[in-house]
């Protein structure tokens, strides 16, 4: 029995390497249409061809085809298993290509989600803040120049009060010096002649110096307002056809420019009062003013730094939404690759499959010919014949 199959698979070697021009070798006398039929259509194929005419070949030189049978059917088993390592194979590489593509995918999926995530942080958080701080540090920097504006205007008002305090001062000052000095002058003349006199006698040089007092004295007061325009009046009166010589005449002068003196001295003590609390209100003003300054320039800092990082961060953001775009264009692309390469690979494998199923299909059907008593008794026909 080894030897037989020895011998067959060899025969078999032999015929599946050469070409079959001649379908019509065994057939020259057999005239069963049933039977012509099958084998018409067995010796379109090679293996069907091949188990044909080594039918015949066996049954001359074994007297039956039961050697040849065996043959077959070894043959188609090595075909299954063929079939089977490839199915095998393909298993294989069919796991590897789904573990590819699930792998892919996942990582395509978390760069798209990964992009998704931080465009949005990027557009509804980094973004509108950046433009906020944006809003905010220009608010500030108007407040920085609302205070500097405020400190010129405080310096500015300040140094105008100085000055007016300065000049007001200067002019009391002068008003009570002329006071002083008319004063002196009507004093020593109510004080020359005899006590109980109405009457003085008053040289015209003494006269001049009195008049030129007083009108500087009118001078200082016409400067100081409508608040001194009595004083102004009555200084007017005195000073124009006034007799000196009478002594009631001299002594309501006195009384009178005590009068004044007393006013301009309470509106100087009033004016030195007036520059304290100007000092201090200014002082307030200087140290509410630094404070705001000192406020407003570390919100500034702050919010500055904030938009510097927020800036970094944007930049940060949009650097890796760039690379994650990369990411998920070189997995896609390794996903397409990756398919269409499966899908080639299918193709072949199906080819393969497909060729080797008809393969068995016409082994089968050969088998079921090669065994059929008119097909048997065909070949013992053409043996005696021959």
């Amino acid at each position: 029995m080894v030897h037989h199959k020895i011998v067959l698979f060899a025969l078999i070697c032999l015929v599946s390497a050469t070409t079959v021009t001649n379908n019509q070798g065994v057939m020259d006398s057999y005239v069963n249409p049933g039977l012509q039929s099958s084998i018409d259509e067995l010796t379109q194929s090679k293996i069907g061809h091949m188990v044909i005419d080594l039918a015949e070949v066996t049954m001359r030189v074994t007297g039956a085809v039961d050697s040849l049978v065996e043959g077959v059917k070894a043959f188609g088993r090595q075909i299954e298993e063929r079939l089977n390592l490839e199915n095998t194979q393909w298993e294989v590489v069919e796991s590897e290509h789904n573990a590819k593509v699930i792998s892919l995918s996942s990582q395509a999926n978390q760069a798209e989600f990964d992009i998704n995530r931080e465009k949005k942080v990027l557009n509804s958080e980094l973004i509108p803040r950046l433009h906020e701080l944006d809003d905010i540090l220009l608010g500030l920097k108007a407040k920085q120049t609302d205070n500097a504006q405020s400190f010129k205007e405080a310096e500015a008002a300040r140094n105008s009060q100085h000055d007016s305090f300065v000049l007001t001062t200067t002019e009391f000052t002068d008003a009570l010096r002329n006071i002083d000095e008319a004063l002196d002058l009507l004093t020593d003349l109510f004080k020359s002649g005899e006590v109980r006199a109405a009457f003085i006698e008053v040289t015209d040089e003494q006269k001049h110096k009195v008049n030129k007092a007083l009108r500087q004295v009118k001078a200082n007061t016409e400067n100081f307002g409508h608040q001194y325009s009595s004083f102004i009046q009555a200084l007017t009166n005195l000073t124009e056809g006034i007799n000196f010589k009478d002594r009631q005449v001299l002594k309501e002068m006195c009384d009178f420019l005590n009068s004044l003196r007393l006013n301009i001295f309470d509106a100087l003590t009033k004016a030195y009062k007036d520059e304290d609390s100007q000092k201090q209100q200014d002082e307030l003003r200087r140290q509410q003013l630094t404070s705001e300054k000192a406020v407003f320039d570390q919100q500034y800092a702050d919010f500055y730094q904030e938009r510097e990082d927020k800036t970094v961060r944007i930049s940060d953001v949009q650097t890796m939404i760039s690379t994650r775009e990369a990411d998920l264009k070189a997995y896609q692309d390794r996903l397409r690759t990756e398919n269409n390469n499966y899908s080639a690979n299918l193709k072949i494998h199906d080819d393969i499959v497909s060729s080797v199923q008809q393969e068995l299909a016409v082994l089968a059907k050969a088998l079921q010919v090669v065994q059929t008593p008119p097909f048997l008794d065909f070949l013992n026909g053409r043996i005696a014949k021959a």
